[in-house]
């Protein structure tokens, strides 16, 4: 339904009202596209070009340098000690692990709880849930790392078995991929989407499926997956943009592991090094500053990394914007 009618819309009124949303509406576009189109900006200028005129759109000596810097084939510093690359296919690793994990667990947990469960059982499991989103992951980081020090026990010190003077068997998942990929094998915001969602859906579908033989596991995949189709394509993509952008476990789990490290680690790590250099002398600087000057590498590269990072979102959004905004919309059947 359209905030004014098309009926009246021809008076000056009317006209008013829309010519003052749409400049609303373009003031809003410009502030939100100004720091894009700053950050293209700044990956093309060189470092001090930056620094000498910050508010120039349009670079004077425009340059590839940080791009082609990045993608070579060798490190860039003794702060990096494989080629960019290297971190970019980490990123993408991890976060096609952790929606290929995810997304099974939290949609059948959906489906159990909307079509399965009933009762007390039903409400118990919903907000065990949904109970997470409570939670703020800041808390939850220093048990995080106990668990997945030595799993299963979420204790500072591995407890011996009864009886025996031994530990008890556990396992570390400090500097491994599944250390940061486990803690995200459940979303309760992507849980709520799929049962809200599960819903809608008939239960007289599934019961007919179940008359004609079909197993649950049949039900699943040849009826509820299809029938989910806009719903999933959301939550994947919601999946995959949290796991890309994650910070703060794949810093704190792959700390000693470079050659682990997603994109957002790196970025960190960059911005970390050339934020902290206020030294007015380049002759007081480290060696690795040094070598990063030599090689030309300044916030024009740290512009360039972001943008490099931000590409495989854009893409995706725009290979599924049909099945993201139909998914959003949660319309089940008419």
């Amino acid at each position: 339904m359209p905030l004014i009618p098309e009926v009246g819309r021809d008076t000056f009124k009317s006209r008013a009202l829309l010519a003052f949303i749409f400049a609303v509406l373009v003031v809003g576009v410009v502030l939100h596209l100004f720091p894009v189109l700053w950050m293209i900006s700044a990956s093309f200028k060189p470092t001090h070009e930056i620094f000498e005129d910050p508010g120039r759109l349009i670079p004077q000596d425009p340059s590839i340098a940080s791009y082609r810097l990045l993608f070579g084939t060798h490190r860039i510093s003794q702060l990096f000690r494989y080629p960019m690359w290297y971190y970019i296919v980490n990123s993408v690793f991890i976060a096609t692990a952790t929606v290929a994990i995810q997304i099974p667990i939290t949609m059948l947990l959906a489906y159990a709880v909307s079509k399965l469960h009933k009762g007390w059982t039903k409400t118990l499991l919903f907000y065990f849930a949904i109970g997470t989103l409570m939670i703020p992951s800041e808390i939850s980081t220093i048990p995080r790392f106990l668990l997945l020090s030595h799993f299963p026990w979420p204790t500072r010190d591995i407890p011996n078995i009864p009886f025996i003077n031994a530990e008890a068997p556990a396992i570390s998942f400090i500097g491994t991929y599944m250390g940061v990929i486990l803690p995200a094998s459940f979303n309760a915001f992507n849980f709520l989407l799929f049962k809200g969602f599960f819903d809608t859906l008939p239960n007289a579908l599934f019961e007919s499926a179940r008359l004609d033989g079909a197993s649950e596991w049949r039900v699943v995949v040849s009826l509820l997956v299809p029938l989910s189709y806009p719903v999933l394509m959301v939550t994947i993509y919601f999946a995959f943009v949290a796991a890309w952008n994650s910070f703060l476990t794949p810093y704190i789990i792959l700390m000693n592991e470079q050659e682990k490290w997603p994109l957002s680690v790196v970025l960190y790590q960059m911005s970390r090094f050339l934020t902290g250099w206020n030294m007015p002398e380049a002759a007081q600087a480290s060696l690795e500053q040094l070598e990063m000057m030599r090689l030309g590498i300044g916030f024009n590269a740290l512009m360039a990394l972001s943008i490099i990072e931000s590409i495989p979102l854009f893409l995706l959004f725009v290979a599924f914007r049909e099945e993201i905004m139909k998914g959003v919309r949660l319309q089940g059947l008419k």
